[in-house]
């Protein structure tokens, strides 16, 4: 994390901004799409993390510039947090057989109309545009390097995202799935959808200032970001 918020090493507030994370809806979405909730996204290994964060290997150059330098923080502090939890309930897009189900449903639903004429209208092959069928497609979809397109350009939901409205309308907890940059995984927790029983915490012991050093169902209001979010958006004279 950047180490400005270092003090907050489980709040999720950072995902709820601009347009989310691959797996939850931020506020810059259209509000005629899905509703913002908030994700804390967490890696495997230090590297995996890393990669995830400056979209590098942590010893990697491209052009004579180093990861902090291409993502434009050079000299820049990051803190790395080590954690530790158990819980209930995650939806892992590595288990094919759980996707298949997913997908026997996502068969049956046909191509719009209106969607067959534009496609035509506009000479797009069907390779680029077809209904998900099979726990591959799917699982690609979800986990496209350039899932931001869509909602940074039109403020339209990417595919991970209606996914992850999905899951967590189902009740699961949070979803487990591939890093796209490192070589380990990662995991999106949903703090509003923690049972009794499931929660995140610090490894070790944490500097004084740090109020909250676990996320569980008594501590996700506070740690979801919904305060932080309310003061970017409050209006000013």
């Amino acid at each position: 994390m950047t180490y400005r918020y270092s003090l907050a090493p489980l709040s999720c507030a950072g995902s709820l901004h601009d347009v989310g994370g691959r797996f939850n809806a931020g506020t810059d979405l259209d509000d005629r799409t899905l509703d913002a909730w908030p994700a804390l996204y967490i890696a495997q290994d230090y590297e995996t993390a890393f990669r995830e964060k400056f979209q590098l290997a942590s010893d990697d150059t491209r052009g004579g510039l180093n990861a902090q330098d291409l993502a434009l923080t050079p000299n820049a502090s990051h803190a790395t947090v080590i954690l530790r939890g158990k819980l209930s309930n995650v939806f892992a897009l590595n288990d094919e057989a759980a996707l298949k189900p997913i997908c026997r449903v996502f068969r049956r639903i046909k191509m719009p109309a209106a969607a067959l004429r534009l496609q035509k209208k506009l000479k797009i092959s069907n390779r680029d545009n077809f209904m998900i069928r099979t726990p591959f497609q799917l699982r690609r979809a979800l986990l496209a390097q350039n899932w931001r397109l869509q909602p940074m350009q039109f403020g339209m939901p990417s595919p991970s995202q209606i996914f992850a409205e999905l899951v967590r309308a189902a009740g699961f907890e949070g979803i487990l799935y591939e890093s796209t940059k490192g070589p380990g995984q990662c995991l999106a927790i949903f703090p509003e959808a923690l049972t009794d029983a499931s929660y995140v915490e610090l490894a070790d012991a944490a500097p004084a200032p740090i109020k909250h050093t676990r996320l569980d169902s008594t501590t996700a209001e506070a740690l979801c970001g919904w305060d932080d979010v309310a003061k970017q958006l409050r209006p000013r004279n």
